[in-house]
Formats: structure tokens, C-alpha cells, sequence
């Protein structure tokens, strides 16, 4: 288990992240605000399709109301949000989601991880699972 903290206080670079983790919301949060960082917590636990995630992204992300739910506007919105401050978001049921649609899981990582590397903001972290599939196995670990 990583400490969060240290990690975040040692200058995580923009990108996505496999992370194994037991700390609680509340701890995570803590973590990230003595760092002096923003969280931004993606629950996707009961979420099962493209639909349903463009939805939890647009409330999660404080998306502009004419966020056209797609994946052209998802990256353009997140593009347009960017401050270049540091942010955490913490992806939780990323698992669940790809359980349910392996696509969306997979276009997301991209787009995060691109938006990672444009806008220097994003530190996407996905809490590691008891197994990790094919689509995770280049991610690298925290």
C-alpha cells in the first residue's frame, strides 16, 4: 500500500494509475488536501453503460450544462476545465463498469490519460482490484 501523501507531496506526474489502497474516502481526502491538491471522486458502482458514465462524469466533473454526452465533448469539456492546478480523481467501480462494458472502461483510459498529458492536471487513480484485467495490465502502479 502506497502512502498517498508522500506520493502526492513527491510530485506524482499527470497520468492514470493502478493503486492499491484500504484507506477511506475520508483518509483519501485528507491525503489529498494536506498535499494541497483537489479530489475528485468518480463512482462508477452503479453505473453499467456509456450513458450512465457520461452522466456521472458531467455531475462529478461540474460539467457545462451543454456537455453533449459523447466522447468528443467529454474530452473537449475536460480539456476546457483544465486550470493546470493539481487534481486527483479517484475512480471508484472502475471494475464493475468494465464487468458491464469493457468499450466505455477502455475510451475512458484514453481519454484521461490524453487529457493527463495535455493539461498537466489529472492524476486518474484506480483502486486496484483482486485481479487485473488485460485492458489494465500496462497501467502503471503507484
Amino acid at each position: 500500500m502506497t502512502d498517498l501523501r508522500t506520493v502526492l507531496s513527491d510530485g506524482l506526474r499527470p497520468g492514470v494509475y493502478r493503486w492499491e489502497s484500504k484507506l477511506t474516502l475520508d483518509q483519501v481526502r485528507r491525503s489529498v488536501a494536506k498535499a494541497g491538491w483537489n479530489l475528485v471522486l468518480l463512482d462508477t458502482t452503479s453505473v453499467h453503460d456509456k450513458a450512465g458514465f457520461l452522466d456521472v462524469c458531467a455531475t462529478t466533473f461540474d460539467l457545462p450544462r451543454w456537455f453533449g454526452r459523447n466522447w468528443d465533448a467529454l474530452a473537449d469539456s475536460l480539456s476546457d476545465r483544465s486550470t493546470g492546478e493539481p487534481e486527483v480523481v479517484l475512480w471508484e467501480g472502475w471494475r464493475h463498469l468494465l464487468d458491464h462494458d469493457r468499450d466505455t472502461v477502455d475510451v475512458a483510459l484514453q481519454i484521461f490519460a490524453e487529457d493527463a498529458k495535455e493539461s498537466g492536471q489529472l492524476r486518474v487513480l484506480l483502486r486496484e482490484a483482486d485481479d487485473v484485467p488485460d485492458l489494465l495490465s500496462e497501467v502503471p502502479v503507484l
